[in-house]
């Protein structure tokens, strides 16, 4: 037995003691004993009720004490030790088996490695039995023991003891504290210290391998807690990444079942993204891999692929089509005890019963499991909020049940924070709840005007979901770096620890007063269990009211930090309000089966559209659009169409912005908020007409002004900052210094036309910051910038000095316009790296210290009217693997800016000059002039042939987005 199998089923052995169920394998049960499960019997049996089996093992442990009492090697007395205990655990002798573990710990002879791994693992037990005490014990004991580890025992053992020990604290954290953020840190630094051994040229072979099995084997756990505190994008990144490094990196050698677990870590990040098709693709390889491996069909790792997979169809609507899965699902769990307690028997049984169509008895069994999470954890937990999802997919896929709008609004309103509502965004339901929310949304528009709002809201809920993670980190740094609020934080953890402690306490209460009914206990002890479950459920009535005072307070002081935490998501009437005249908000989503299109006018006119389009197809479309402007070749001689799809610019306008037309028609500036594969589109370079040539294009940028925005609520909030207008008109970083070198400024090339490409060698393991692409013509970008703004070339900040550090240290709360002419990176691009930024001066260590990311960027001051990113791809955006616009622009809509111009692809530096400084020079000219109208004039002058008739093509004037508010 491997040692993940092996803490499986020390954990499980713990288990039955209080509660039933077990995190691990499963990654998101809840230690829930529920109405109806039944835990496996224990030490405690009476004599006359032991088994064959089990008396054989008693017997045998005076055997294995007289083999001790002559054994004073370390290595046999933990081999006979360990040999006790399992056979404890398979005949069900829990607490014996648990017993003799605790012996390992203590046994002095035996080597503090070895003791150190048991003590970790038993921590990890106790910590998902609810035992926090004794975990908390363990875990300390575990990490002194580790401490005194030799270089030579490590050599020797199957896992380091660090990482042993930081998964235990993982589930301390998120079972006893209910932080899965504390968790997600612990799992971090986990691989963090995997990834050091594994490059350690100084540690052996074996070394090196015990840290790839833990990147592999902690790779599912990783994803799933990052899934977990809604950093949805990274954990797409991360799992890609992982996959990209087992097929590329010579010295991760891993075994056919590790395969399977990179599969199935990918399965989960897809899922929590939106996509089913290819999270059910991911599972069948996982599932696959597994059977060519010969893996066992009642294994821990096979069982949880197959409730995957139940899980990933029941979000299809198809998981009727998956009965063989719950027929093994359900003999894993009759054969293997680790299994049987990975979950609640009540949680298993819903997805078996929902596979055979039994969709009522499904409803109930889950219900049964959501009460005791509710109980033990409270409604903001990601394993209630999993099961919620569940619950909500039975129901809307039975065909037996008419689920009407205001049932659909019981299970979304939680999950969509209002002014009066503080929800908690920083937490998700992992696997199921896309799902949940897609069907609906869908079901919500036949419901009349409410259901339809209720729709929108949803969509905004799934643009918002896109980059919370990003904004929950850059409010923790926000909080660490301002006192007041961090004071206030700190009170207000300390109230939600104090809550799920009373939670805890609850579900003890609750345990004894069922006990005691069952067991027919006399009146007054029944009556005295009551008792106390009603003083635990004042308690928590008690805390609840204190943390939303508290949260009040937050609001109140510092509504920046509330808004990124738990932003707003507003009515269409609320939206109406910031809405001008001549504006107009579309939300577009695009689903498995059909998509959405919702219309907000001045004033609150609603209205939503079911379009024609599937996601399958628009993908398809946009595609097909960007693949000239994602080749990075711009068109070298006029009327070369260089790539570019004229059709797919006309299909997208039909697609999209047809059945919307009437809605938006009179509006001059159109905001448009999505997320996915749609933000990948650049709707500016969209065609009204099919046409032939780009002289005979019509583009819809010619009649109206598309403005990008992540959100309605960023719309808002960008509103929201006060216009004083500052009284410096720039600052610029531009050719920064990736080499760590200074360099001569040099003015935009003749000749070629070239784009600014941003080097990624897909073939190398690690990533060089020294060979990115230096960008000296930046500098005459920024400086004929300056020279429209009337700024002086002092402003213009560049090499070495143009550093993330130095960003960070700058008051830049006086500038109207911040400028960085620099490369974007977006999450996945390169290896190692999974959250978008912008590449400044190198700093010595490249990627980590010399990115400015949006966690960076939401500590800044801003009171800037404009932030321009012209760059490389900082606009683009991959499908679902990850938003970069929405990201850096709620980051920059936090610091404090008003809107951005981003660009959407590998800018080529001639037509980035005269774009940038064309807007800034209308801009200036015509205070008259919206932000909105200065680019268009600007594009429309370019795609006319005003610069000549080689820039009439779309890659040169195209790229360019405006987002945020787009106002004067």
């Amino acid at each position: 037995m491997d040692m993940r199998c092996r803490w499986l089923a020390v954990l499980s052995s713990l288990i039955p003691l209080m509660l039933a169920g077990l995190p691990c394998a499963s990654g998101g049960a809840s230690p829930t004993a529920q109405p109806g499960d039944s835990p496996v019997s224990s030490a405690a049996t009476p004599a006359a009720g032991r088994s064959p089996e089990q008396q054989a093992v008693l017997d045998h442990e005076q055997v294995v004490r007289n083999q001790l009492n002559d054994t004073t090697d370390g290595d046999a007395r933990f081999a006979l030790l360990d040999g006790l205990s399992s056979d404890y655990f398979r005949v069900g002798m829990v607490a014996d088996s648990m017993r003799v573990r605790e012996e390992i710990v203590n046994d002095s002879r035996i080597p503090a490695g070895r003791r150190s791994l048991t003590a970790s693992y038993l921590a990890g037990g106790y910590a998902v039995s609810n035992d926090y005490a004794h975990s908390e014990r363990l875990l300390e004991r575990a990490k002194a023991l580790a401490r005194d580890a030799t270089p030579a025992e490590l050599e020797t053992l199957p896992r380091e003891p660090s990482y042993a020990y930081f998964g235990a604290e993982a589930e301390l954290d998120r079972r006893h504290r209910s932080r899965h953020d504390l968790a997600l840190l612990k799992r971090r630094e986990s691989e963090a210290l995997a990834w050091r051994n594994l490059n350690d040229p100084a540690l052996s072979v074996r070394r090196h391998q015990a840290a790839v099995n833990e990147l592999l084997d902690n790779s599912p756990e990783l994803i799933r807690e990052m899934v977990q505190t809604n950093h949805r994008t990274e954990a797409l990144s991360y799992a890609n990444e992982i996959r990209w490094d087992v097929d590329n990196r010579s010295d991760m050698k891993l075994s056919p079942t590790q395969r399977a677990e990179v599969d199935l870590g990918r399965a989960i990040a897809l899922s929590s993204n939106d996509d089913y098709d290819g999270a059910l693709a991911a599972i069948n390889a996982t599932i696959d891999g597994l059977r060519r491996a010969n893996v066992a069909p009642y294994s821990g790792i096979f069982a949880e692929a197959l409730r995957q997979r139940l899980m990933i169809a029941l979000a299809l609507g198809r998981i009727g089509d998956y009965q063989a899965d719950a027929d093994g699902f359900e003999y894993a769990a009759s054969i293997n005890p680790v299994v049987a307690h990975t979950l609640p028997a009540s949680e298993r049984d819903s997805l078996i019963l929902a596979a055979r169509g039994r969709w009522k008895d499904a409803q109930t069994r889950i219900a049964a499991a959501m009460a005791g999470d509710l109980r033990n954890y409270g409604p903001d937990s990601p394993f209630y909020k999993y099961k919620a999802a569940m619950q909500m997919l039975y129901r809307l896929e039975d065909p037996a049940t008419q689920v009407s709008e205001s049932e659909i609004a019981s299970y979304v309103k939680p999950l969509v924070s209002s002014q009066d509502d503080w929800g908690d965004s920083g937490t998700r339901g992992a696997y199921d709840e896309d799902g949940a929310l897609a069907l609906s949304m869908s079901r919500a528009m036949n419901e009349g005007g409410e259901g339809q709002v209720l729709a929108f809201q949803i969509a905004e809920l799934f643009h918002m979901n896109a980059t919370q993670g990003a904004m929950v980190d850059g409010a923790a740094r926000l909080a660490a770096s301002t006192p007041g609020l961090r004071a206030l934080i700190e009170q207000e953890q300390s109230l939600r620890y104090e809550r799920n402690t009373a939670h805890v306490a609850l579900a003890r209460a609750t345990n004894r007063l069922e006990q005691s009914q069952k067991d027919d206990k006399n009146q007054l002890q029944q009556n005295l269990a009551s008792k106390d479950v009603e003083q635990e459920e004042k308690a928590i009535k008690a805390v609840n009211g204190k943390l939303a005072s508290l949260r009040q307070q937050i609001d109140s002081q510092f509504p920046l930090y509330r808004q990124l935490v738990s932003p707003d998501i507003p009515t269409p009437d609320a939206l109406g309000k910031v809405l001008h005249e001549g504006e107009v908000y579309v939300d577009f989503y695009a689903g498995r089966d059909a998509s959405y299109a919702f219309v907000v006018r001045p004033g609150g006119a609603f209205r939503a559209v079911r379009l024609a389009a599937t996601r399958a197809a628009l993908t398809k479309q946009v595609v097909a659009l960007r693949a000239g402007f994602d080749a990075g070749v711009p068109p070298q001689h006029p009327g070369d169409l260089a790539g570019f799809n004229l059709g797919a610019a006309a299909s997208l306008y039909q697609a999209l912005i047809a059945p919307v037309q009437d809605d938006i028609r009179g509006a001059s500036t159109v905001y448009i908020g999505t997320s996915g594969v749609l933000a990948s589109i650049p709707f500016d370079v969209l065609a009204t007409s099919s046409a032939s040539s780009l002289a005979d294009a019509r583009w819809w940028i010619g009649t109206a002004t598309p403005v990008r925005i992540p959100s309605a609520s960023a719309l808002a909030l960008a509103r929201s900052h006060p216009a004083t207008r500052a009284s410096e008109p720039l600052i610029a970083f531009a050719d920064p210094g990736f080499d760590g070198r200074e360099t001569g400024a040099v003015s935009v090339p003749a000749g070629n036309v070239a784009a600014r490409a941003f080097p990624v060698d897909t073939g190398a393991p690690a990533f060089d910051y020294h060979r990115v692409a230096p960008l000296p013509e930046t500098t005459a970008e920024a400086r004929s910038i300056a020279g429209a703004l009337g700024a002086s070339d002092q402003s213009v900040i560049r090499g070495m000095r143009a550093s993330r550090s130095e960003v960070m240290k700058r008051d830049l709360s006086n500038d109207r316009v911040v400028l960085f002419a620099t490369h974007g990176i977006v999450a996945g691009e390169v290896p190692g790296w999974r959250k978008a930024g912008l590449a400044l001066a190198y700093e010595g260590s490249g990627l980590p210290d010399s990115i400015l990311t949006a966690d960076d960027i939401v500590t800044l001051r801003l009171n800037a009217d404009w932030v321009v990113l012209s760059a490389c791809n900082t606009g683009l955006v991959t499908g679902t693997a990850g938003d970069a616009i929405s990201e850096l622009s709620r980051a920059f809509f936090a610091a404090g800016a008003r809107s951005m111009l981003v660009t959407q692809w590998a800018v080529e530096s001639r037509s980035a000059t005269e774009i940038t400084t064309g807007v800034f020079r209308i801009y200036a000219d015509n205070p008259s002039l919206s932000k909105a109208e200065a680019l268009a004039r600007t594009e429309r002058d370019m795609a006319s042939g005003k610069d000549g008739e080689l820039y009439r093509h779309p890659y040169f004037w195209g790229a360019y987005v405006l987002t945020g508010d787009a106002a004067r």
